[in-house]
C-alpha cells in the first residue's frame, strides 16, 4: 500500500494542483524529491503534478470520504446488527447508508476500517468471496437486552 502524504505534502500538492507557479522553494523540494512534481516547461518555474502525484491527490481524496462516511456506516450496521448472533451482508448496510449517497466502495472500505477497530467482524463460511456475512466485532458497543413486560 502507498505510504500516505503528510499535512505538509497534501497541501503543497493540491497547491500545486492549483497554480504550481505559487509554490515555495520548500514545497517545490518537498513534492520533487518524493516525485510529486517535475519540471514542465523551459523556465526553472514550470512545474507539474507527475502522474504520481495525481495518484496520490485521488487516494488522499479517498481516505477523506471514507473517514467521513464510517461514521454513517458503524451506526447504520450497529442497528442493523441488533443482537450478538445478527449477521448481514453489506448490500443492506449500504442500502442503509444510502446508495446514492454513498459509493459500494466507499461503504466496504468504511466497513473494513471498522473491522480493523473491532468493531465489526467479517465472516466467511463458504469459498465463495460473494458469500461474506459481517457481524458485531469485540469492540463493539453492548447490546442492550430487552427489559420484560410486567403483566398485571
Amino acid at each position: 500500500m502507498a505510504k500516505p502524504l503528510t499535512d505538509t505534502q497534501k497541501r503543497a500538492l493540491s497547491q500545486a494542483e492549483k497554480n504550481a507557479s505559487r509554490l515555495t522553494k520548500l514545497q517545490v523540494f518537498a513534492l520533487a524529491s518524493v516525485g510529486l512534481i517535475e519540471v514542465s516547461g523551459v523556465r526553472e518555474s514550470d512545474f507539474a503534478v507527475t502522474k504520481k502525484g495525481a495518484r496520490a491527490l485521488i487516494r488522499e481524496n479517498k481516505r477523506v470520504r471514507v473517514a467521513e462516511v464510517k461514521g454513517v456506516v458503524r451506526e447504520a450496521a450497529l442497528a442493523i446488527l441488533d443482537s450478538t448472533e445478527a449477521m448481514t451482508k453489506h448490500r443492506a448496510i449500504w442500502e442503509a447508508v444510502g446508495r446514492q449517497e454513498h459509493t459500494r466502495d466507499e461503504v466496504l472500505d468504511a466497513m473494513r476500517e471498522l473491522r480493523d477497530e473491532g468493531v465489526l467482524a467479517s465472516i466467511k463460511l463458504t469459498g465463495n468471496n460473494f458469500q461474506i456475512f459481517w457481524s458485531r466485532g469485540e469492540e463493539a458497543p453492548a447490546v442492550a437486552s430487552p427489559t420484560p413486560f410486567e403483566v398485571n
